[in-house]
Formats: C-alpha cells, sequence, structure tokens
C-alpha cells in the first residue's frame, strides 16, 4: 500500500563502519532518531541498518532494502543521524537524493540541514557538507596507502595467502621445506618438458592452499610467481578505487623488490620455464578450451545447469571457471563460481580412484542383469519423476524464503540424486535396442581406466552422472557406470 504524503511515516537508517566504531554507535544513532520522531508525531514503520560497513560506496545490502522498500511505497520519509550515515561519497550522495525527491520522499538529517537540492543556496550548503567527508575519506586514504607502501619498502607481508612452499612468520616469508620440494618438482619438471599431466601424475594428489589437489590451471600462477625467486611485489595491479573494481590495470606505482624473500627456485630454471611458457604462448593463442564437465554441473540454487567460461584479463591471462546458466545469462542466481583448476582435477582423481576399485565382472554382471531385466513400461518411474519435480520446487521455494536448514538441503540432496537416476533410466530403457553382455561393460570400464588421461571429456561423460553446485562453491559428484545407446546406470 502506498503510504499518504501527507502522513509522517518514516524509516530509520544508521551505520556504522570499522574506524573506531561498534554497534553501539548503532543504538545510540537509532535512540537519537527514536527520541526526533517522537517529538515530532512522526511514527516509525521501519528500521534499515548496516554494521562495518564503509560509506564510500552504496553496496550495502539495508541501504539497498531500504531504497527497495522506498520505490514500493512504504513510507514518505528516511531520516538519518548525519549526512556522511548515508554516504560519504558526492556523486552516490546526490543520487540517492535525487532518487528520493523524485519518489516524493523527505530525507531527514538530525546533525545536518538539508533543503531543496533544486535550489543553488541549499545545494551548495549541502554539497559542502557531504564534499567535507569525502575529502576525509581522501585524506586517510592517502596516509592509509603512504603507511602501507613503507612497510612494503621493507618487504613485508601485508596480507592474503602465502604462496605455496611459503609461511608467514613476523610478517615475513619462510620457508616449508615439504611444499618447497612440490614447487621444485614442478618448475623443474616443467623446465626440461614434461607435461601438467606428468608433474600431477609425480605430485600424487597433493593438495594447495586451496586444500584442494593441484591441477593443470593450478600451475599456471605458480609457475609465473616471482616469489619464488626472492621478487617481492606489492600494488602490482589496480584492482579497486574506492572499494569499487577498477579493472586489475599495471600500477605504476608498484613496490617491486628483487631478492627481498628467501628464494625457493634458481632463476636459470626460473628463465627456462618462462620460455617455454611465453613459446607456448605463442604458439597456439587461439587454442579452443575444453571444457569437461559440460552439461553435468546442476545448480543447487535455482535447478540451472552451469557452463564452462574463459575470461581474459588486462594482460592476457585466461581463467577458466564453471558458471550457474542463470547466473551468467540472466543474473537470477548467486551460486559461486567454480574454478576449473579445482574442480576438473577433483573429478579425474576421484574417477580414476572409483574405476580402479570396481570388481569388474561383479558390477557388469549386475549392471547387464538390470538393463536387460527392465521393462519398457515407465508408467511408475514418470510418476515418480513428476512426484520428485513437485517436491524438488517445494523445496527450492521454501530455501528462497529464508527456511534454509541442514536437514532441508540434505533432503534436497537426496530428491535430486533419485530424480536423476530416474531421468537417465526413462532415457535410456526409452530407446532400448539390444541387450547388454557383461563383457561390454567389463570392456567400458577398462577402457576408462586405460584412457581418462588421453580423453578424459569421453569418459567423464560415461561414468560422471550428475555434480551438484552449492551456492558455497563446493559440490558433490555422482559417479555410476553408462552403457551408452543401451539404456544402463548404476
Amino acid at each position: 500500500m502506498i503510504v499518504p504524503s501527507t502522513q509522517k511515516q518514516a524509516a530509520l537508517y544508521a551505520r556504522y563502519s570499522t574506524d573506531n566504531q561498534t554497534d553501539n554507535s548503532i543504538a545510540y544513532q537509532m535512540q537519537a532518531m527514536q527520541a526526533y520522531c517522537a517529538q515530532n508525531d512522526i511514527k516509525i514503520v521501519a528500521t534499515f541498518q548496516d554494521e562495518a560497513e564503509s560509506g564510500t560506496n552504496t553496496d550495502r545490502k539495508d541501504f539497498n532494502n531500504m531504497l527497495a522498500a522506498a520505490r514500493r511505497g512504504e513510507f514518505n520519509t528516511i531520516i538519518i543521524y548525519d549526512i556522511f550515515r548515508g554516504s560519504r561519497d558526492v556523486a552516490d550522495w546526490f543520487n540517492f537524493r535525487k532518487e528520493m525527491e523524485m519518489l516524493g520522499i523527505e530525507v531527514v538529517s538530525l546533525n545536518n540541514q538539508l533543503g531543496d537540492i533544486r535550489n543553488p543556496g541549499d545545494f551548495l550548503t549541502e554539497l559542502i557538507s557531504i564534499g567535507m567527508g569525502h575529502v576525509e575519506v581522501l585524506s586517510a586514504r592517502q596516509k592509509s596507502i603512504a603507511g602501507v607502501a613503507v612497510q612494503a619498502k621493507q618487504g613485508m607481508f601485508l596480507g592474503g595467502r602465502a604462496p605455496l612452499g611459503y609461511k608467514i612468520v613476523d610478517r615475513q616469508y619462510v620457508i616449508v621445506e615439504e611444499e618447497a620440494k612440490a614447487v621444485r618438482t614442478i618448475f623443474e619438471m616443467y623446465a626440461d618438458g614434461r607435461s601438467y599431466g606428468d608433474i600431477i601424475f609425480v605430485l600424487d594428489g597433493m593438495r594447495g592452499r586451496n586444500g584442494r589437489p593441484l591441477g593443470k590451471n593450478s600451475f599456471n600462477s605458480i609457475l609465473r610467481n616471482e616469489r619464488y625467486i626472492g621478487v617481492y611485489t606489492w600494488n602490482k595491479r589496480i584492482v579497486k578505487n574506492m572499494r569499487r573494481w577498477a579493472g586489475g590495470k599495471p600500477n605504476p606505482n608498484c613496490v617491486r623488490i628483487e631478492d627481498a624473500i628467501p628464494a625457493i627456485i634458481d632463476k636459470e630454471t626460473w628463465e627456462r620455464v618462462q620460455w617455454r611458457m611465453d613459446k607456448n604462448k605463442k604458439k597456439c593463442p587461439n587454442a579452443k578450451r575444453e571444457y569437461l564437465l559440460s552439461g553435468l554441473i546442476e545448480c543447487e540454487s535455482c535447478g540451472g545447469t552451469f557452463l564452462g567460461r574463459t575470461t581474459k584479463n588486462s594482460k592476457g591471462y585466461e581463467t577458466t571457471s564453471y558458471v550457474c546458466g542463470n547466473k551468467y545469462r540472466t543474473k537470477t542466481c548467486k551460486c559461486k563460481n567454480i574454478p576449473a583448476s579445482q574442480i576438473e582435477p577433483d573429478v579425474l582423481i576421484i574417477l580414476k580412484d572409483y574405476l580402479s576399485t570396481l570388481d569388474l565382472s561383479n558390477i557388469a554382471f549386475e549392471i547387464s542383469n538390470a538393463v536387460n531385466a527392465s521393462s519398457n513400461d515407465l508408467k511408475a518411474e514418470k510418476a515418480e519423476q513428476a512426484q520428485l519435480e513437485f517436491e524438488i520446487g517445494n523445496v527450492m521455494k521454501s530455501i528462497r524464503t529464508g527456511l534454509d536448514i541442514p536437514e532441508l538441503r540434505d533432503e534436497l540432496e537426496k530428491m535430486r540424486i533419485r530424480k536423476s537416476e530416474l531421468d537417465d533410466i526413462i532415457s535410456r530403457r526409452s530407446t532400448k535396442k539390444t541387450p547388454v553382455q557383461p563383457e561390454k561393460v567389463i570392456n567400458l570400464i577398462k577402457w576408462g581406466i586405460e584412457n581418462i588421461d588421453t580423453d578424459p571429456k569421453r569418459v567423464i561423460q560415461n561414468h560422471i552422472t550428475k555434480i551438484y553446485a552449492h551456492a558455497d562453491g563446493s559440490y558433490d559428484i555422482s559417479i555410476g557406470v553408462s552403457i551408452v545407446g543401451c539404456g544402463g546406470w548404476i
């Protein structure tokens, strides 16, 4: 319902940043605004607050919730403690003010005189007020950068994650010898002309900083990292400006100090590696990337299918990820992207282990019997499939409305796995033509074991039934044995 313009009904907005403020700041602001409303007979219909959020941009959850409510006409007044609670950026503040004016919503600041922004005098007064806050932010940022730059010039660790092979002690890089051995292996084998596959085999499941096995796409960042020859860099690229993405362009003021970090790799090996990487890059600049898991990853959040996508930064380096199709095409999903360098090696390692431990005789007998004995009467399977689709839809609606509990997620996963099994059964049994012989099953599994490195995509398509991607970027892998064209999945 639209609030009548003659009725003073207000939303209160409070915010504090991390700079010498605490959640007590929110309570103080709210008390002051509530007192103001009581004195002026204003009814409070909504409150919004952002804790530990910067005012240098509008990417704040409750600030945007307030804007959405304003557009729905839920109040006609917004009250803030002071102008800086709304924003410390001149452009953001006046964009906010103009939109509220268009919506007919009055903005009141307890500690600032806000007038008509169309009036030159009122506009100038407001511009000076918000401009002072903007200048304070710029000055503080300049001092902060200058202070950090002094530490950078001393080669001190300034945050982030230490590369594989190092740990941080008293803000200094210290070699972790066990990890350093793996780094040397990667460099030496690559310098000697060995393939990524050979290196992965020798590393035998060695895990990187993220706790996952090192894979082919992990090697590029390792082999290009100058820290391994003792070079310290800080602020190499301009990735953010006032907390906004700035494009990642090279920074002319980058700090670069040679021999500031204990080296793991000698410079001769480094040069051989860089020469080979540059040569390979020039050799196939337009090589088409193959996505091993196309069509196999299903989004838990929206049910969409993930697609492979490769992006290139300003320096030409490529990053490959799997992205929810709904997120990529329509921006309607917020499920995290999954780096190909993370999930593809995981799938291959798990699949290798699965195939190598199968009892071929038993599995072949079970599959051939199950497929050959199956009937083409799929009424029961289709009825169960339809019921599962209905139940999955209901669970998804519950999760979207806030009922997100572990038990519900577990039940959703079970239903999806069963639905995936039914989809495959219905698809393959409806096109069943010839009986499945146990020998065919055995040959298929043996072929997968022998060719998983040379033809990984085909082996994956034969044995990975579905991968369920969770909103936080984790995933579950469902494995089976497919007799292509004969309707069998186990």
